[in-house]
């Protein structure tokens, strides 16, 4: 059976009919995942649970309608045409999925053990190859004709900012496919009420969107700063206070405010809150607000002020941002958080701010405590790129608050995939876009109508201006310059070899992992009659040390998971770092950042599973041979053990040894500096060389630090000529808007998947207040997973530019199978 990967295409044929099919089989294949079928052995069907018959049919029919909806106005086909071509091949799909499973069944039961000895499986079989014998003909009797007045429509530019004309027809959706044209053909009644219905709402949410562009504020209209603020708004924050106002007089009211990161986000909203209270105090009242009280009078909920997520973090810094930029008594304030917060919804809900974290609202999103009781005037959520996975708790109780106006706040909206922003249109309760199945079928399916229709409503719910943009414009002080250097590391000898040890090891594992998904796809294959001899199995380098090790591991049969490769892919960036760290247990935080789900049966010493399968433990001459092996057998031996002082903890390892010699140049300039890693065992270990350097004096901030002496170790970092001098970080906690601009040296010890987590932690002493020119360092060994991971680094940034330019060609963000194969040098 031919399969197809996500993003595959076929370049080799440029004929139309082939082309069509080929997306036929991109939108089946994707829609599979959400289509949860199984199989029941006894009677051979197909069952999806809790569907009919009937609703199947109708499902398959929603899909060709969105395959063909996606070709409207962009390929030199009728609409309808392709409607019915998609159906017959999902159809098509379908049967040739039963008669597989139902000819491994044949193949793999005792056929003379049944009572009819196999004569109902083979009727099954015959009558499945005749409905697809009868499909294909059909497909064949239908033509492709060409649809007249064909035009690609130009894809929305938002990659930089959100900056715009003046001009209403600047947001062009003439060329936007929003409705379909009537059809008598072919679809049953049923799928075609439900798509146009779902098409109509999508296309009048569009048009919403768009109508409401005529009222925004020129990038030149600005809003007087609120009575009660103790400084002055620069005019950057003065246009984005306008653009705020006016968006909470839209549907939905709220939005986006994307600004980069240190443009005074915080500031901004906190006068929007003042302007608000001062508009309420005139008399001037929301009428929807009472409308939507009225609508739910079935609970009753008191009204509340706004409502503050952020980070544990960011607690203490958006408390004394309020009291230190407002005059005294305008704002109350209190933190929902800790043992002594207030649970008293009424007494909650007469605060003009509550400030709580989302770790406290998921765990108590299910009970339905305070804060779900209170109907809040405004919700802000601060890093809000913290619900970024829709199906995590945080997610889930930020989209369960019930608040009239809806705001997130982040510098990176879009990190790693499209699906990032479906969260925040999720919170934002911007419908249909909030449905995870219109999303899917009209923005996230890959088409270049898709992303333009994403285009759209980022341009309209979205706000987003960068430092570079403003200083280009004359609208912002110049910042100091900021350089970035890249610094390659060479592992000695004794680093070198544990790496190449470790490598062999972990390739050796991913070829098991490779050789376990090729049986499974070869078993298919031979139960529909095809037999082609797997990859791993015909490798003509019969005598390398990669193939030596693999044929060993397979003789043990091990069955290798999926998180046991990420955990090696792990283990090799720690090599790089430090070997002594891949001795040590892994801490709930290095598991989180390296991306591992399953936790089960993780071991901490990966020296004894690597030593399992040795090479030198053969009896086989072929297995000893030592020029292939490239190192004295007797030192191969005791490479990996604990007696190899390379292991040791105290070692000064070739990365560290840089990095302490950097810091060292650094104090003698009298400036400060923050040292980051992903890991907080590598933090340790910079930790235990310090005090060897004269005036090194550090502190420590990781998830660990409590929250009440958060502050205090930032007041005390930011504050001149005084210790401590280098700030030891976690890049998670790095990440969530810390303002150190006491330091203007930032070490990046070890590269992470994730660049906008390094670009986070850059804003840190990139940001207004600081006034030395910024020097970030980069450490990255040479020869090394972590220059494999770079590349990847610049991919994902590509990918982020893309999906806010509308670029039809970005990819999703996690590690492809071809990734890891990269990762791996296969």
């Amino acid at each position: 059976m031919r399969r197809l990967k996500h993003n595959d295409t076929d370049d080799t044929s440029s004929d139309e009919v082939e082309q069509v099919m080929e997306n036929n089989d991109k939108v089946i294949n994707s829609r599979r995942q959400e289509d949860v079928l199984k199989e029941s052995k006894n009677n051979l069907e197909i069952n999806v649970p809790n569907v009919s018959k009937d609703k199947e049919h109708v499902l398959q029919s929603e899909i060709a309608m969105s395959f063909a909806e996606q070709e409207t106005g962009f390929a030199d086909i009728d609409p309808f045409v392709a409607q019915k071509r998609a159906l017959l091949v999902c159809k098509l799909e379908h049967l040739e999925n039963q008669l597989s499973k139902t000819k491994l069944l044949f193949t793999v039961s005792n056929i003379s053990s049944l009572p009819d000895k196999g004569e109902k499986l083979r009727e099954t079989v015959a009558m499945q190859e005749k409905e697809i014998e009868e499909i294909r003909m059909e497909l064949e009797k239908t033509p492709l004709e060409a649809r007249p007045d064909s035009t690609e429509p130009e894809v929305l530019d938002i990659n930089e900012s959100t900056a715009y004309s003046d001009s209403y027809n600047y947001y062009n959706l003439d060329g936007v496919p929003l409705r379909q044209k009537s059809s008598s053909k072919e679809l049953g009644k049923q799928a075609q009420t439900t798509l146009e219905k779902e098409l109509a709402l999508t296309a009048d949410r569009l048009q919403d969107l768009h109508g409401s562009l005529v009222g925004r504020p020129t990038e030149e209209e600005r809003a007087e700063d609120p009575q009660g603020l103790k400084v002055k708004l620069m005019p950057h924050q003065q246009h984005a206070l306008a653009w705020l106002i006016w968006r909470e007089q839209q549907k939905p009211p709220g939005g986006i405010l994307a600004d980069d990161m240190g443009l005074g986000k915080t500031l901004t909203m906190i006068s929007l809150i003042i302007a608000s209270i001062a508009k309420r105090k005139l008399g001037v009242e929301d009428p929807d607000d009472e409308e939507w009280l009225n609508c739910n009078a079935s609970k009753r909920y008191h009204k509340g002020g706004t409502l503050v997520v952020c980070p544990a973090s960011l607690l203490s810094q958006w408390e004394n941002e309020i009291n230190h930029r407002c005059k005294r008594g305008m704002l109350s304030v209190t933190v929902y958080h800790g043992t002594n917060r207030e649970n008293v919804p009424r007494k909650l809900a007469k605060y003009d701010i509550v400030i709580t974290t989302y770790n406290l609202l998921s765990r108590e999103f299910k009970s339905n405590s305070t804060v779900y009781g209170i109907h809040w005037a405004r919700v802000i959520l601060d890093e809000a790129h913290m619900i970024r996975n829709h199906k995590s708790q945080a997610s889930q109780s930020v989209c369960g608050l019930v608040a009239q106006k809806r705001w997130a706040l982040t510098g990176t909206p879009i990190q790693n995939k499209e699906m990032d922003l479906y969260s925040i249109l999720k919170f934002l309760k911007c419908s249909p876009f909030d449905d995870i199945r219109v999303w899917k079928r009209w923005v996230d399916n890959k088409s270049v109508a898709g992303c333009q229709r994403l285009a759209t409503v980022m341009k309209t719910l979205m706000l987003r201006r960068t430092k570079q943009e403003l200083q280009a414009k004359g609208a912002l002080e110049s910042l100091p310059e900021k350089f970035v250097e890249e610094i390659f590391v060479k592992l000695d000898s004794d680093e070198q070899l544990v790496y190449e040890k470790v490598l062999i090891y972990s390739r050796t594992l991913f070829a098991q992992f490779l050789a376990q998904r090729a049986e499974k796809d070869h078993m298919i294959d031979l139960a529909v009659g095809k037999y082609d001899k797997p990859t791993f199995l015909s490798n003509p380098n019969k005598n390398t040390q990669f193939t030596k090790a693999q044929n060993k591991l397979l003789s043990l049969h091990a069955d290798v998971k999926t998180h046991e490769i990420l955990v090696l892919l792990l283990r090799l960036r720690q090599i790089c770092v430090h070997p002594s760290l891949i001795r040590s247990m892994l801490d709930e935080e290095d598991i989180k950042q390296s991306g591992i789900t399953e936790t089960g049966n993780l071991d901490s010493d990966l020296l004894l599973q690597i030593n399992n399968i040795t090479l030198e433990g053969g009896n086989n001459e072929e297995d000893t041979n030592e020029t292939e092996i490239g190192v004295d057998r007797r030192v191969a031996a005791n490479i990996l053990t604990s007696k190899n002082p390379v292991f040791k903890s105290d070692r000064i390892s070739s990365k560290v040894k840089l990095v302490l010699h950097r810091v060292m140049e650094i104090l003698q300039k009298n400036d400060k500096m923050v040292i980051v890693s992903q890991w907080t065992s590598t933090l340790n270990i910079i930790a235990s060389c310090l005090p060897s350097i004269k005036g090194a004096s550090f502190n420590m901030f990781t998830g660990n630090v409590p929250i009440k002496e958060r502050q205090g170790i930032m007041d005390s970092f930011n504050t001149p000529n005084s210790n401590p001098k280098i700030l030891l970080l976690s890049l998670t906690a790095g990440g969530v808007g810390l303002n150190l601009v006491g330091g203007n040296h930032l070490l990046l010890i070890d590269i992470h998947w994730n660049p906008q987590l390094e670009v986070q932690a850059q804003d840190r002493i990139y940001r207004f207040g600081q006034k030395k020119d910024v020097f970030i360092y980069k450490y990255i060994c040479k020869d090394t997973i972590e220059e494999r991971i770079k590349l990847l680094q610049e991919r994902k940034i590509q990918i982020a530019q893309n999906v806010l330019s509308g670029d039809k060609n970005s990819a999703a963000s996690k590690l492809t199978l071809d990734d890891l194969k990269s990762l791996f040098g296969l």
